[in-house]
């Protein structure tokens, strides 16, 4: 018979096992050591995973018989001012995995959640939002199925508008230095967490570009070294279709190179893999890892 109880720290080893497993589902060869995933369930402040939104958060674990068939990680947030207006006094089911085959404990799981937060009183509740402490992954994959359909089957619901989906591949080569539009250069600028670049005309500024170049976090997600994620591109709209976006990208792999990245992410929206993002990426040999769904909530 499956029960529900808060986590303990013998059910780590079980549970890195579950995440990993599902993460190797979204992009393939991504994992997380046991020590981030514990971090992330109990952050103190200066942690990565520390939230001063978040009042109180609990991790609820589904076993039967000592095997741990699944978890669920809940938050609540406070109602003060600083916290944005959409998450003020609202709680979430901020990520639920269980065993394909285990039904029964993913049930378990959103009533053992539905119990913990009815005694909080929110004016909503959300779900997988703040997902996996792991860069760029947020919603739920469309890899996992069985965790879509389990908060279905609770009442929630997703937004089409609010679907993403990631892109990813190896650095493009660096082609030729010539620019697209004579006189363009490049110039770098640092910009924290990440590195950005600026594309100038005659020290007009016709674009950006900003690379988060260092996924593992400084080496604390080892599966994540030589990955880096491409976070903004923008090209003025007059400045658009004249190659310039693909240049700026093969102009900056020498840096990305330099730090030891060998592999890219891209994140994009539903709408701007339609615009031609999509397509852009293509271009430099990126393609369609995994479509996530967001924007999951229910009434309170």
């Amino acid at each position: 018979m499956v029960s529900v109880e808060p986590h303990r720290d013998l059910h780590l080893e079980q549970l890195q096992q579950l995440v990993n497993c599902h993460l190797a589902g979204v992009v393939p060869g991504w994992q997380l050591p046991t020590s981030v995933i514990a971090g992330s369930l109990r952050p103190r402040p200066g942690d990565p995973d520390f939230d001063l939104w978040v009042a109180e958060r609990h991790t609820l674990c589904a076993v039967e018989e000592d095997r741990l068939l699944g978890a669920a990680h809940v938050l609540r947030y406070t109602s003060e001012a600083a916290v944005g207006a959409g998450y003020r006094g609202t709680a979430e089911l901020a990520w639920l995995l269980f065993w394909p085959e285990a039904e029964a404990a993913a049930r378990a799981l959103i009533e053992a959640a539905r119990e913990l937060v009815s005694g909080w009183g929110p004016t909503r509740v959300y779900a997988c939002d703040t997902s996996l402490p792991v860069p760029v992954v947020s919603g739920v994959p469309e890899s996992w199925p069985h965790v879509s359909a389990a908060l279905v089957r609770a009442g929630f619901a997703s937004l089409a508008i609010h679907e993403q989906v990631l892109y990813g591949g190896r650095l493009p080569e660096v082609g030729q230095h010539a620019p697209p539009v004579a006189g363009l250069e490049v110039r770098a600028v640092a910009d924290e967490p990440g590195q950005r670049f600026l594309a100038e005309l005659d020290g007009l500024e016709i674009g950006f570009l900003e690379w988060s170049p260092d996924l593992s976090c400084g080496g604390s997600l080892p599966a994540l070294a030589g990955w880096a994620e491409l976070c903004a591109l923008r090209i003025r709209e007059e400045w658009r279709g004249r190659g310039i976006g693909g240049w700026l990208v093969r102009r900056t792999v020498p840096f990305l190179r330099m730090v030891g990245v060998s592999r890219v992410v891209v994140a994009l929206t539903a709408w701007q893999e339609e615009a031609g993002a999509g397509r852009f990426c293509k271009r430099l040999g990126w393609e369609p890892v995994v479509r996530l769904e967001q924007g999951w909530s229910a009434g309170a």
